[in-house]
């Protein structure tokens, strides 16, 4: 290679290595000054939660939502956009309801962020449904807070899960006015779940997939048996149920990577894959359509990721988009495909807000906390 071409490879690697570290500083100082500010706005908001709890989970929401926000701006800045397409899911933003997502890598939690990011506040009112490794991680302790569900994994935690997620729906979910719940059915990544999964299809004459895997149902079971006025007539796990909260709709959200190669969320926050736009499909399903008896709810599953995988099949190999493949017709109107812009104001404007918190909160919380700790610590030693 010629030494001046050499030079300027040199610098373009410099420059890329220069902008990848930057983008680590911002993303770090970020959650510096985010997570302690949000942990210190849950307490001190405390005495709101026992005399008006319906206010404090909605101040709760509009925080929560606001460090989401804060993360959707980390995949735009580095160029991975969204396209959304499907049915419309205006109108049913403030009712309950449960949004299905096919799992194919940990980019898939800040891409469902980035999707519903403008969507009102139903990214502040969410229940996640995570791999309980999520719980060690700084997006973890928020989400314990917050009042998301860790589920693990395994045929032997799955029954006591499933037992601890209904009693999380009946003590969490229905007391602290969460609205969606998010849910990865297929039970982890694709990568680690296709072989399992196309076995598991051979031998039971099922459909063998590709791109997506065989939905585990027990999680939705659970969760329609304790959000909805129908009485479970196999299977499940049963419990007490409220006339408060009744589950309105399934929305089923298929999620296309282009190549079918989903990156990594870490590669994405940094900026070091290729931006790319990733495709959001939406297919909405009122709840009395839907079985809940065990049988007919897994035959339902089943059908809806056949069709997922069509979907993906036609997007991956023939570059045709996704709601070009999808012909149904639901109770839903359909919303034009459409490219997902940034809400950069309010995202902004959550930088700037946590920011002028974590300062406040040094001055007169943390600081004097810490002088104290020092004057205990020399008394004590």
């Amino acid at each position: 290679m010629p030494p001046k071409l050499k030079l300027i490879f040199g610098a373009m690697k410099v420059q890329e290595i220069a902008r990848y570290c930057l983008r680590v500083l911002i993303i770090t100082v970020a959650n510096i000054y985010t997570i302690p500010s949000y942990f210190t706005w849950f307490l001190l908001l405390q005495p709101l939660r026992i005399y008006h709890p319906k206010l404090f989970w909605r101040i709760e929401s509009v925080l929560f939502q606001g460090l989401l926000k804060m993360v959707t701006t980390w995949l735009y800045t580095g160029g991975y956009t969204i396209i959304e397409s499907g049915d419309s899911l205006e109108g049913i933003m403030d009712d309950e309801a449960v949004v299905l997502v096919n799992h194919q890598s940990t980019s898939d939690v800040p891409v469902v962020m980035s999707a519903l990011h403008n969507k009102s506040l139903v990214l502040g009112k969410i229940m996640w449904i995570m791999d309980d490794i999520f719980k060690y991680t700084n997006f973890g302790w928020i989400s314990y807070f917050h009042g998301d569900f860790f589920i693990l994994q395994g045929k032997e935690a799955r029954t006591d899960s499933l037992s601890k997620l209904e009693n999380h729906i009946n003590t969490i979910y229905k007391t602290t006015f969460k609205k969606w719940i998010v849910l990865f059915p297929e039970g982890g990544f694709l990568r680690k779940r296709r072989f399992r999964s196309q076995e598991f299809a051979k031998k039971n004459q099922l459909p063998v997939l590709q791109h997506v895997t065989l939905p585990r149902v027990g999680a939705l079971k659970v969760i329609m048996d304790n959000l909805t006025s129908h009485k479970a007539v196999n299977g499940g796990v049963t419990g007490s149920r409220s006339e408060e909260k009744t589950l309105k709709w399934i929305i089923d959200m298929t999620i296309g990577y282009p190549g079918a190669t989903p990156y990594n969320s870490h590669g994405m926050f940094v900026g070091y894959w290729p931006p790319h736009t990733i495709d959001i499909h939406y297919r909405v399903y009122s709840i009395e359509d839907i079985p809940t008896e065990t049988q007919g709810l897994t035959n339902w599953m089943y059908d809806r990721y056949q069709e997922k995988e069509v979907l993906l099949h036609e997007f991956y190999t023939k570059s045709k988009p996704l709601d070009e493949s999808d012909n149904q017709k639901r109770c839903m109107p359909r919303i034009k495909r459409q490219d997902l812009e940034l809400d950069k104001l309010v995202a902004g404007f959550f930088y700037v807000f946590y920011l002028c918190s974590f300062i406040i909160f040094w001055s007169y919380v943390y600081s004097p906390v810490i002088c104290l700790l020092r004057l205990i610590m020399s008394f004590v030693f």
